[in-house]
């Protein structure tokens, strides 16, 4: 899987479906709701929309996943960085973060190798 467009759908469903597990584990284990954990769903919706775009090499929507994806991983390496420190062992929270981290890196290393081939099919057209 080496097109952007391929690994930024699996990231989106990887987030949607994280973002529902985290809801209902929370659900099932403490019976409280708490919305906080939909927020990588939320990002992955959002994401799997943008897919489409990225196929057709809509340079806005894929900044914009970018973006969004860059966001994500920063959020999720503080709230990682908070569950490490403190005094709460590594659960599935941890868990999950590091799945968005680790999924995020992938999806940003290759949104950049397709801007970088982007650039060099334009500038190959420009020269001919």
């Amino acid at each position: 899987m080496k097109e952007a467009y391929q690994i930024n759908k699996v990231y989106s469903i990887l987030l949607i479906l994280a973002g529902i597990f985290g809801f209902f584990s929370r659900y099932i284990e403490i019976g409280d709701t708490q919305f906080t954990a939909l927020i990588p769903m939320f990002f992955g919706i959002i994401l799997y929309f943008c897919t489409q775009g990225i196929r057709k090499e809509n340079p806005a929507i894929g900044h914009v996943a970018a973006l969004l994806t860059s966001l994500l991983i920063i959020m999720s390496i503080v709230m990682l960085s908070k569950g490490i420190l403190g005094d709460t062992g590594w659960g599935r929270k941890q868990w999950i973060f590091l799945l968005i981290i680790m999924g995020g890196v992938w999806s940003i290393r290759s949104q950049i190798n397709y801007f970088r081939a982007q650039r060099k099919r334009k500038a190959a057209q420009t020269k001919s």
